[in-house]
């Protein structure tokens, strides 16, 4: 594992040990970031890493110049990972060794919006449908901004929930990556955001 571009590019990444993390493939990342990049940059934005495992996503969003990241995952052993990330690669984030659910309540308490957020939960287990309805009732996403979700092939991600409009769905190899963009808050009609 590696960040791809930007001012850390090339730098190595460490993975957390354990069975329970499965790293972004660097492949899935370079398409996840060209779909993003094909609809504007990361500079300047502000990036919610959720189920962050090694924070691969994050960093690379960070590496790609968004000012802020915040990094979520609750085991010690993610956050001992991306830490170690963040110091080989000189970047700067924020990590909460917390639930994504309780880091949304965290991050709404403290007035926090993001412009782009990566969900990567474990697979099969219902967390994208449940995370991304607590994403929309918690307004974290600003409007306009991306969320990028990655799935396994037997958990379809769905195509409108709430005010998030599902853009596409992809897969590379047994990972699917579902795009959806967040329409305006209290929008009558999701289906052209």
């Amino acid at each position: 594992m590696r960040i791809v571009a930007g001012i850390a590019r090339g730098r190595r990444l460490h993975a957390p040990k354990g069975r329970l993390v499965r790293p972004t493939a660097d492949r899935v990342k370079e398409a996840v970031f060209s779909i993003l990049e094909s609809r504007g940059s990361s500079e300047g934005c502000a990036v919610l890493d959720l189920f962050a495992g090694a924070g691969t996503l994050g960093l690379e969003a960070l590496s790609r110049g968004a000012r802020e990241a915040v990094f979520v995952d609750p085991a010690r052993a993610a956050r001992d990972a991306i830490e170690a990330n963040l110091e080989a690669t000189g970047l700067v984030g924020e990590v909460l060794t917390m639930p994504a659910d309780r880091a949304i309540r965290h991050l709404v308490a403290s007035g926090r919006r993001f412009d782009r957020v990566f969900l990567d939960p474990p697979y099969g287990q219902g967390w994208v449908e449940r995370t991304l309805t607590a994403l929309e009732a918690s307004d974290l996403v600003a409007d306009g901004g991306w969320i990028v979700v990655e799935h396994g092939r037997g958990e379809p991600a769905a195509p409108i929930i709430g005010r998030f409009s599902q853009e596409l769905d992809r897969r590379y190899g047994d990972t699917n990556i579902a795009l959806y963009r967040a329409g305006a808050s209290g929008a009558g009609d999701h289906a052209g955001a």
